[in-house]
């Protein structure tokens, strides 16, 4: 076999490691919002060959294995430590449906805020027509301007929702994360058929039929799910970087001692630390102060 088939098949190869997994996760993130971000750009470069603006999809998707490639290498670089296991701590799946509830409850509040400024919005212009756009043209516009407000703000609370997992996650944080990624669509998927079962369930029926409308839909789900598994995958591997996988351990034994000797022993360590950071050259910050005694 030649030495690119043999680089080929290595890079299709199963994740063997979690670096490797989050280094499979971000590079489907990348390729996908390369599609639906990159590609109708490239559409509005009229100086551009026409051919070339077609196989711009076609061009993404061939270019995931140098992608994945790119991405192993740069997660390499950041030499992440070890995973411990933190005996103390929950297991993955319990962790894992907490985050995604967590995420949830915040996209259900970024939604409320993005529906009101939509509503304000109609009260206003209450009749499309008056802005000289079909109606058929106007409400898909206004669920585009309802996801480029929520998704950015969810997968900002993804990469939290991920550097808590890394510090609270007793083992498997990579399940853990992608629990909270199923959980998070499983329960607006739900939401939704509560409260609009007429548009969830001709979502479920161009689903089913498939065809083009079927596989946009599709996309779509799939789509949100990997930016929040992506932004997630993000605050696992910053959380790793920083060295704060015992973190949440040490916060675990904190609280179960009783609040005097909790005082103490977080004075004790506050002054250690700080000893330590005179050591290195560390200035402290500005706003720290001694506890209260």
């Amino acid at each position: 076999m030649s030495e690119s088939g043999s680089s080929l098949r290595n890079r299709l190869n199963l994740p063997a490691s979690q670096q490797d997994l989050w280094a499979l996760v971000l590079s489907i993130l990348a390729v996908f919002l390369l599609v639906q971000i990159g590609a109708p750009l490239i559409r509005q470069l009229e100086f551009l060959d026409p051919k070339i603006r077609d196989y711009f999809i076609g061009m993404s998707f061939a270019a995931f294995p140098f992608i994945l490639d790119a991405m192993k290498a740069l997660l390499r670089n950041v030499r992440l430590p070890e995973q411990s296991r933190l005996e103390e701590t929950a297991a993955w799946y319990v962790t894992g449906v907490v985050a995604g509830a967590l995420l949830f409850a915040w996209n259900q509040f970024v939604s409320f805020l993005a529906w009101l400024s939509l509503t304000t919005f109609a009260a206003v212009f209450p009749d499309p027509s008056t802005l000289n756009v079909p109606e058929d043209v106007f409400v898909p516009v206004q669920m585009m301007a309802l996801l480029v407000v929520i998704l950015p703000l969810c997968a900002v609370a993804g990469v939290f929702a991920g550097m808590h997992l890394n510090r609270t996650t007793r083992s498997h944080v990579a399940r853990a994360a992608v629990l909270a990624a199923l959980f998070f669509i499983l329960a607006n998927t739900m939401v939704n058929w509560v409260t609009n079962p007429e548009m969830t369930g001709a979502m479920f029926s161009l689903l089913l039929a498939g065809g083009a409308d079927g596989l946009r839909v599709m996309v779509g789900m799939i789509g949100v799910g990997l930016v929040i598994l992506g932004a997630t995958a993000a605050g696992v591997i910053i959380s790793r970087a920083r060295r704060e996988r015992q973190l949440g351990e040490v916060v675990l034994a904190l609280r179960r001692l009783s609040g005097e000797r909790r005082d103490v022993l977080v004075r004790e360590t506050l002054l250690r630390a700080r000893a330590l950071h005179a050591a290195e050259g560390v200035e402290p910050h500005a706003s720290s102060s001694e506890p209260a005694g």
